[in-house]
């Protein structure tokens, strides 16, 4: 319970459906299905409790068992938007860092951990034409990336991360971000760049998973750079409609600025 309440900075009154479903997709990001489930369950059970003894006037945790019997599709970005979030990361070399990490979510699709966790080995050892990622179950897999996103970590590598505190003793591409900060880092750069939708780390995730599927790419493929262990969680992005898949597209190639 108190991780939680770190996580939305908020006494336990306040709390708002949209706080548990971020809480529940950070949550996602490191650790396995079940043990979600257990931190989720005992939310609900405190809530019930503060609902029932009217301490709370609204149980925020109310929706999320109806949420996940409809599977609802997940929301994304279009790369329209994707790009006005790029485009708004201010040219420090904390910015250009929290820059390099959103385009590799973008082009890869790892998760928001796993992003944290590369080491520079894992591009120099590929000779930057892939990264290396570690994922669930420590299980790693090699995910290509396009040439300019290569000249970019290149770039970073050499001019903005020796800029970073602490950046010298460690092996870490992005050496001074965790994932609470990033987070709040990431709202902030959305917010500047006007986009209304609720914008996560995972979103990006979401929004590359369609953009393939939409344009042909093989669902096993998908499945293999996701990273899932099962092909039903990729499936559930075959769904979404062809005319919100039309305006994603729209003619952008992926990662471009």
């Amino acid at each position: 319970m108190l991780q939680f309440f770190l996580f939305a900075q908020k006494n336990f009154s306040e709390i708002e459906e949209k706080d548990i479903f971020e809480y529940i997709e950070n949550l996602n990001e490191k650790l396995r299905r079940n043990s979600v489930l257990r931190k989720v369950s005992a939310l609900k059970t405190f809530y019930k409790f503060c609902y029932l003894n009217k301490d709370v006037e609204k149980d925020p945790t109310g929706m999320i068992k109806t949420l996940k019997r409809e599977q609802r599709l997940p929301e994304i970005l279009t790369l329209k938007e994707m790009k006005q979030i790029v485009d708004n990361c201010p040219h420090t070399p904390e910015g250009m860092q929290n820059k390099l990490i959103i385009k590799i979510l973008i082009a890869t699709g790892a998760r928001i951990s796993e992003t944290l966790n590369l080491e520079i080995k894992d591009v120099e050892n590929q000779d930057y034409e892939f990264i290396k990622v570690l994922g669930k179950g420590s299980k790693y897999r090699i995910i290509p990336i396009y040439d300019s996103l290569e000249n970019e970590i290149k770039n970073y590598l050499a001019i903005y991360r020796p800029k970073l505190k602490n950046a010298s003793e460690s092996f870490k591409i992005f050496p001074n971000t965790r994932r609470e900060k990033f987070w709040k880092d990431l709202k902030t750069i959305a917010k500047n760049a006007k986009i209304e939708k609720n914008v996560y780390p995972h979103i990006f995730r979401h929004s590359l998973a369609t953009i393939l599927l939409g344009n042909g790419a093989d669902i096993r493929i998908v499945q293999e750079i996701l990273g899932h262990a099962n092909i039903t969680t990729t499936e559930v992005y075959t769904h979404v409609e062809k005319s919100k898949l039309k305006i994603i597209y729209n003619n952008i190639k992926l990662g471009d600025d």
